[in-house]
């Protein structure tokens, strides 16, 4: 199985940096981003430019085995979303209706690719992540609301679930296929505190979008207040909080992006 992605364009909302992924051969360190840049000017931007590609590059090696895509095909804006999910590439400078237009070419191009090549998509794991795998969590919630009705009910539905593994993985949660799951580790295992402080750093990351919706308002004060008593009993949080309530209890009543 194929999660080698190819090349794609990657920007943070504030400046656009060029991404160029590379095949690996079996054993080899993907490597995607080219800082040849830095070896040629040596100034700070071209400095600013390297430090930054080595991180999206990184980002998307360390959470690429839990999107296996189709070969050929590419899905760096979707996995740069669980660590990095206010990463801006498919909707940069769009309008959330443009956005959602955008995103119906590009996966009606990705219909047709699959047509041409004799297999048809077929709605599993691998299949979603091609269809959707240029598309960053801004696009991702264009389709999942079905922004100008422009989206099936399956397509929906498979946004909504590409958007909770995006937030799953980011605050310690596994999945992913099955066959990696075994060499997944908590991050946050014996860290309630960390765990915490991961989902209110991911849901700050969201679209805007998704920031005006009263669901992300609750549980980012939920978040809020929880990590705040934890400051006032321990501001140095040296230790374990005993007491501290595990994740999906905070936001129980408020419902969750991360369940």
């Amino acid at each position: 199985m194929n999660i080698i992605s190819t090349s794609s364009g990657l920007t943070t909302s504030a400046s656009a940096y060029s991404v160029q992924t590379t095949s690996a051969a079996p054993g080899q360190k993907r490597t995607a981003y080219d800082d040849s840049a830095t070896q040629q000017t040596g100034n700070e931007d071209a400095v600013n430019f390297s430090r930054t590609a080595t991180d999206y590059s990184s980002a998307i090696s360390s959470n690429a085995p839990y999107f296996p895509i189709r070969s050929g095909m590419n899905a760096d804006a979707l996995i740069l979303g669980v660590s990095k999910p206010g990463t801006v590439s498919s909707s940069k400078d769009k309008t959330f209706t443009e956005v959602a237009t955008d995103a119906r070419k590009r996966m009606d191009d990705k219909y047709a690719l699959m047509n041409a090549s004799g297999k048809p998509y077929d709605n599993s794991d691998q299949d979603r992540n091609s269809l959707m795998g240029d598309l960053d969590r801004r696009s991702l919630n264009a389709v999942a609301t079905n922004k100008d009705g422009k989206f099936t009910a399956e397509e929906q539905d498979a946004a909504k679930g590409l958007m909770r593994q995006q937030s799953r993985l980011a605050t310690g949660y596994y999945v992913g296929p099955d066959d990696q799951k075994k060499g997944w580790k908590d991050p946050f295992a014996n860290d309630p505190v960390g765990r915490a402080n991961a989902a209110l750093s991911f849901l700050e990351g969201m679209s805007p979008e998704e920031k005006a919706t009263p669901e992300w308002l609750s549980q980012h004060q939920t978040l809020q207040s929880a990590l705040a008593q934890v400051d006032q009993t321990d501001p140095t949080r040296a230790a374990p909080k005993k007491h501290f309530p595990i994740l999906a209890e905070i936001l129980a009543e408020s419902g969750s992006y991360f369940d």
